[in-house]
């Protein structure tokens, strides 16, 4: 791979993620996929970007969340770190069938990689859970408490993707069932909606000294997102060459548009201030997304339009 210029997240440490100006962060897993890395050289990425969930301080984050964080980004973190708790945790469910799926052995060798980091990320989002939210320390009941405060959305997101893992894991050899499974998983809830949530948080938590554990956390993610974006795309152009382009727009049709109103009736728009909302960064990030693995700005646009706006409800006094 050729090197680009400003990557400044490639080589932080985990202490130094606070402080990173918040444009590298945003902009670093588009970068990334630009460069159309193959799994060897995302492997590589991986073994050079380790970090620790269990090495971030949390315990003035919890001073900050519960007395110094205004109460409106507060509610706004919440629902969004407990979308963060489910999501990381069904990741681990969701991986391995694609992993047993795989259609060539540095596949397997990478997505093994990616396995690893929904560990990580689970972990540190149970701690999160735990040590700053304040919620039950069994991850059983944590996670019920989790699934209590996410969308209607996400909860229909959630049965779509069981749905899909269930067919690969009743057809494990089925190439078309398995990349089915990588454009729900790694497109549309990772590019979409995982890494620009993660951006959401930092970009929220930009030019505060709070949080910074939070900080840093959401920060190493996107990092590794960019590697499992990166690697998902990668199956995908091999995928719509090879003829699977329908059955990737078919997936992509019913879930594209559930991950676009996945913060309807919720508050996770707020953690965007002055911006462009999280359904318009989803959109950018879906056209791009589909564009880098060969398919049309039509059908994005078509996708798009199937998630029309809801109107805001009118406050009552």
């Amino acid at each position: 791979m050729s090197r680009w210029s400003t990557l400044l997240l490639d080589d932080a440490s985990l202490g130094e993620m606070p402080q990173l100006p918040l444009a590298d962060v945003v902009r670093h897993a588009d970068l990334v996929t630009a460069q159309q890395p193959q799994p060897r050289a995302l492997y590589e990425r991986w073994e050079k970007q380790q970090w620790s969930a269990l090495a971030i301080e949390l315990e003035p984050d919890r001073e900050d969340f519960d007395r110094r964080l205004p109460k409106a980004l507060r509610t706004v973190l919440e629902e969004s770190i407990a979308t963060f708790i489910i999501g990381e945790y069904t990741g681990l469910d969701l991986l391995a069938p694609i992993l047993t799926g795989a259609p060539e052995e540095i596949d397997h060798l990478y997505l093994g990689t990616q396995i690893a980091d929904e560990t990580r990320h689970t972990q540190l989002m149970l701690r999160l859970g735990e040590e700053v939210l304040g919620y039950d320390p069994d991850p059983a009941r944590m996670l019920v408490q989790a699934w209590n405060a996410v969308t209607p959305p996400h909860r229909d997101l959630s049965r779509l993707e069981t749905e899909v893992i269930r067919e690969l894991l009743e057809h494990p050899g089925d190439y078309r069932r398995w990349i089915r499974a990588v454009a729900l998983f790694h497109l549309v809830t990772e590019g979409v909606l995982a890494l620009v949530g993660q951006r959401a948080i930092v970009r929220s938590l930009q030019g505060t000294p709070l949080l910074q554990g939070v900080k840093a956390g959401f920060t190493a993610m996107c990092r590794d997102e960019s590697r499992h974006v990166s690697y998902g795309l990668h199956a995908l152009r091999v995928g719509v060459k090879e003829g699977y382009g329908d059955d990737i727009r078919d997936i992509i049709e019913q879930a594209g548009p559930i991950a676009l109103r996945i913060g309807e009736g919720g508050q996770a728009e707020d953690s965007v201030d002055n911006g462009p909302s999280l359904r318009d960064l989803g959109s950018d990030s879906l056209r791009r997304q589909l564009r880098l693995i060969g398919i049309e700005d039509a059908f994005a646009d078509h996708v798009i339009g199937l998630a029309p706006v809801t109107a805001a409800p009118t406050p009552t006094s």
